[in-house]
């Protein structure tokens, strides 16, 4: 089972394509600016080399070098524009160089001299000083025009460009984490409900369906789905109880008759031995079959009418002690000491009947599975929100593996059950059902060759009494409209 919910396992597929998106668009336009910018560079190196080229250059047959010289000081004024213009002879001698321009750090003399050759025309970038320098070297009428400039700027631009985007994509992952975190919880709002109903579905009584969310999409045809299953479902097990039910009511009388024959039979004068001893394991064998369908009837009664019991207060102390008395015979008879670890009398909401028999049937578990010279102790306590009633014993303990099927019918472990015990696996199998009757929660710990633990949760009476109390409902009320309580 996956430990992370439907709503974040969403956000972080969300919030993971998002991610994915942010950085192929941070990595283009990172790209694409860079190429921008520095194609605008090597674009106006180039226009200014060819400027210079086409208004100065050509003219220095007519009008002389110092022309150039002027004329280029006067339109680019590299000391203040940040320009780097150098203009060589084709004997390689520097026609004109710039000057350094203001507040710069690098100067035009420490540039390295470019690589002469006939129609030279290239980029190249220089470091100077820790500032890059683009270059544009061209041939012009056997003259080489450098014109260069600082990219400082355009770096500049990439570098705030990256920080921003590194700055801003996890707050944006984050707030985008958190709105979508949030808004996940609406559609999924359906989800939460049918979960929380079919928790509930048959713990109460049968009938109950999941609502139906009318939204004309998959949630609405799930929540039919569901409704139809559980319906079948509940057919399913209705029938299976009505077979246990009418196969335990068919079974009664047979084995009445059976019984009553095999007892006036037994009475014969004159009867072999070995006749006696065969009908008397017959009727063993049939008071066997007996108490089986009897606990199929009790399961069955429970099965078909769980609310029809009536919860009134029980004092759990009293009923324990009387109850451990009443089956200290039994544990004497198998040599096992019964202790009742006598408490504070507590008050619970139970059927006084009902909540017996299954403490009868617990002790006679525990009796049954402890071996001579054993021990099985009954103990209660007040917890906050129920009383808890322990019958705890040294018998040999059940399998961790066989542990969760102790309370299905017919369920018999091989070490700690065994048909030779009398057991029919249908003891626990009442125990549960009398729990889910009276609101009570039973559960079971052991360990093997050390013994078994059974733990019941009663609801207090106190608890009870003082809702009634303040809704002004009477002090007897059946098990589902208590629950009705609570949930108001």
């Amino acid at each position: 089972m996956n430990g992370l919910s439907l709503r974040l396992r969403v956000t972080a597929w969300y919030i993971g394509l998002l991610a994915a998106a942010l950085l192929i668009f941070g990595t283009f336009l990172y790209v694409s600016l860079n190429r921008f910018l520095f194609h605008s560079l090597n674009k106006s190196l180039f226009d200014n080399a060819n400027n210079i080229a086409r208004e100065f250059v050509s003219k220095a047959p007519l009008r002389g070098e110092l022309f150039i010289t002027h004329e280029v000081n006067e339109t680019y004024a590299p000391e203040s524009s940040g320009w780097f213009i150098r203009i060589l002879r084709s004997n390689h001698t520097i026609l004109y160089q710039s000057a350094r321009p203001y507040k710069a750090q690098w100067d035009p003399s420490t540039i390295p001299m470019p690589k002469l050759r006939p129609h030279l025309d290239s980029y190249s970038s220089v470091t100077v000083k820790g500032d890059h320098l683009a270059i544009h070297t061209m041939t012009y009428h056997g003259y080489f025009i450098q014109v260069g400039r600082s990219s400082a700027l355009e770096r500049g631009s990439l570098r705030s460009l990256l920080l921003t985007l590194v700055l801003l994509t996890p707050f944006t992952l984050i707030v985008a984490a958190f709105g979508g975190y949030l808004l996940m919880s609406q559609p999924l709002k359906p989800v939460v409900a049918l979960t929380k109903h079919a928790e509930i579905v048959g713990v109460h009584h049968m009938g109950e369906r999941l609502p139906v969310i009318r939204t004309g999409d998959e949630l609405e045809r799930l929540s039919l789905s569901l409704n139809r299953m559980i319906a079948r479902l509940e057919e399913s097990l209705a029938h299976n109880r009505r077979f246990s039910a009418d196969v335990s009511h068919e079974l009664r009388t047979p084995l009445t008759i059976l019984r009553g024959e095999l007892e006036h039979a037994i009475q014969v004068p004159g009867l072999d031995p070995n006749v006696l001893e065969s009908i008397g394991s017959a009727l063993e064998e049939i008071e066997r079959m007996a108490k089986i369908v009897e606990n199929l009837l009790t399961i069955s009664k429970f099965d078909s009418a769980p609310n029809d019991i009536t919860l009134q207060p029980v004092g759990l102390g009293e009923l324990a002690t009387s109850t451990v008395e009443q089956m200290s015979l039994l544990a004497v008879e198998k040599n096992i000491t019964l202790v009742c670890r006598s408490g504070p009398e507590i008050m619970v909401k139970s059927d006084p009947v009902r909540l017996k028999q299954m403490l009868v049937n617990l002790l006679d578990n525990a009796i049954k599975y402890t071996s001579s010279g054993g021990k099985v102790t009954v103990a209660w306590q007040k917890e906050p929100h129920y009383a808890l009633l322990m019958v705890e014993d040294t018998g040999q303990g059940i399998a961790p593996d066989e542990l969760p099927h102790v309370f299905d019918r017919f369920y018999r472990t091989d070490k700690a059950r065994s048909r030779m015990s009398g057991g029919a696996g249908l003891g626990l199998s009442i125990v549960k059902a009398i729990s889910v009757a009276i609101a009570a929660h039973v559960s079971l710990t052991s360990r093997l060759e050390e013994g078994t633990t059974a733990r019941v949760e009663i609801p207090l009476w106190e608890n009870y009494q003082a809702i009634s109390d303040v809704q002004g409902w009477p002090a007897e009320i059946s098990h589902i409209e208590h629950e009705e309580a609570s949930k108001t």
